[in-house]
């Protein structure tokens, strides 16, 4: 007997609220280690912006298994499976495993290749080459921390993701001073120990998710089992258009550093670092929160056979992440200048902060807009979407950079106002696209 769903406002929103705090939080690692390495100076700031793209790289790999899994996971719990959403859980893990390795080895042994790729200044490269090294050293616990986060999302536990992102970056809080600059005799490791500190709390919070998997849901993640390729590619190919729009979303990045940014100076660079870093580290956070939790409530109902409730969530969800999105408008537009200043007291890297801030709260209710309905798309189990759109308005990005702050020579207030233009295209389009509708048959099905 399938349940009904609960998919009135309030349902949502206490659904909804621990998923907002665990993503919020769980992004209180990019601003810990923005905040303790200033004492390390504007080149230590700089390399960690540079650093944001390589991680987010990183994740989009990653999220192969994270995006596969959510709504296979969803759909059977909706219909109360256990036995599939175990075996897809178990499937995951060892895909995730796989992919932790890969990054460790291949990441350790490309991190020189990658530093010199982003053409940063001479004093930032020797620190984002040490910070990039050390996290790759990190894979296994940074690949497992969000994919257990996932699986208890899809299965409708929002609450004690955000327990443990609390744990986590309490922990990376803790570690940070004293691993990048020491204790008593130690002298600590410097920008690597900002790395360090991050791969050894995901680790302690990851261990915690994976003991409650296997005592509270009794899913046996360490038992042996024979793979079943047929199983493995249905996740792959389910993961895989999300996972590559986020590879896109980072190579844009890379190349924007590399051809852009990284030739307007280091005071444009630790600036777009730290509004990228602890602005929208917080802002985004809110709309994926809220998204997240609105795809794992789609994909139950999917599975439970409601698409009436369904798309009652899509319509709900929309209307608080705009709400959202006006705050944060304002917050950005309002509250800058007061904020900044807890992180640089660089005059010339707080004026590119400002700016910064200022022209991308004008893309804030955009950005929530296409969060939600992309996560839509990728809880029903209907992705294909989310690649093509994020390609076309990520990819549009680098030309149009380059005509408004080369070209035009608005300089790095053009490259901002670009990425709020392609904002607009994309959560145009993802929206466009879950209205179609089709987003309800059951996973395999095609678009009409």
């Amino acid at each position: 007997m399938k349940t009904s769903l609960d998919t009135g406002l309030r349902g949502i929103v206490q659904l909804a609220w621990p998923t907002v705090l665990s993503c919020v939080i769980g992004n209180g690692f990019r601003i810990n280690d923005q905040f303790w390495v200033q004492g390390l100076g504007p080149e230590a700031q700089a390399a960690i912006g540079s650093s944001t793209v390589v991680v987010i790289l990183n994740f989009a790999l990653i999220f192969v298994a994270i995006g596969g899994s959510v709504p296979l996971v969803a759909r059977a719990t909706g219909a109360q499976d256990n036995q599939q959403r175990d075996d897809v859980i178990r499937h995951t893990a060892l895909i995730a495993s796989c992919i932790a390795l890969f990054l460790t080895i291949f990441g350790w042994l490309l991190t020189p290749l990658i530093t010199r790729a982003f053409n940063v200044e001479p004093g930032v490269a020797p620190l984002m080459s040490e910070y990039v090294r050390t996290i790759y050293l990190c894979s296994l616990p940074l690949v497992f921390a969000p994919l257990v986060d996932n699986f208890l999302i899809s299965m409708g536990n929002t609450r004690l993701p955000m327990w443990l992102q609390c744990f986590a970056v309490v922990s990376n809080l803790a570690l940070n001073p004293l691993f990048i600059y020491g204790w008593g005799d130690w002298q600590g490791m410097g920008i690597a120990g900002a790395a360090l500190a991050t791969g050894l709390s995901r680790g302690g919070a990851a261990t915690l998710g994976i003991f409650v998997l296997m005592k509270t849901y009794k899913i046996s993640l360490f038992k042996f089992f024979r793979p079943r390729a047929q199983q493995v590619l249905k996740i792959l190919r389910l993961g895989t258009p999300t996972a590559l729009s986020i590879a896109v979303y980072a190579g844009v990045y890379f190349a924007l550093f590399a051809l852009v940014i990284g030739e307007l100076g280091r005071d444009v660079g630790a600036g777009f670092s730290i509004g990228f870093n602890v602005f929208e580290s917080v802002s985004y956070p809110f709309f994926l929160g809220i998204a997240v939790a609105g795809a794992s409530l789609v994909g139950r109902c999917l599975g439970a056979n409601q698409q009436d409730s369904a798309w009652r969530a899509v319509v709900i969800v929309r209307r608080i992440g705009r709400v959202v999105g006006l705050c944060f408008a304002l917050t950005f537009w309002f509250g800058a200048p007061w904020i900044a200043p807890w992180f640089t007291d660089d005059p010339g890297v707080l004026a590119e902060t400002l700016s910064y801030v200022s022209i991308l709260g004008w893309s804030q209710l955009l950005v929530s807009e296409e969060a939600i309905n992309e996560r839509v798309l990728l809880g029903a189990g209907h992705p294909k979407a989310i690649f093509w759109i994020s390609t076309l308005g990520n990819g549009l990005r680098i030309p149009l950079a380059l005509l408004a702050a080369t070209y035009l020579g608005y300089g790095a207030i053009g490259v901002w106002w670009v990425i709020n233009i392609t904002t607009l295209l994309k959560g145009g389009l993802f929206f466009l696209e879950v209205q179609r509708g089709y987003w309800v048959r059951p996973i395999g099905a095609q678009r009409v």
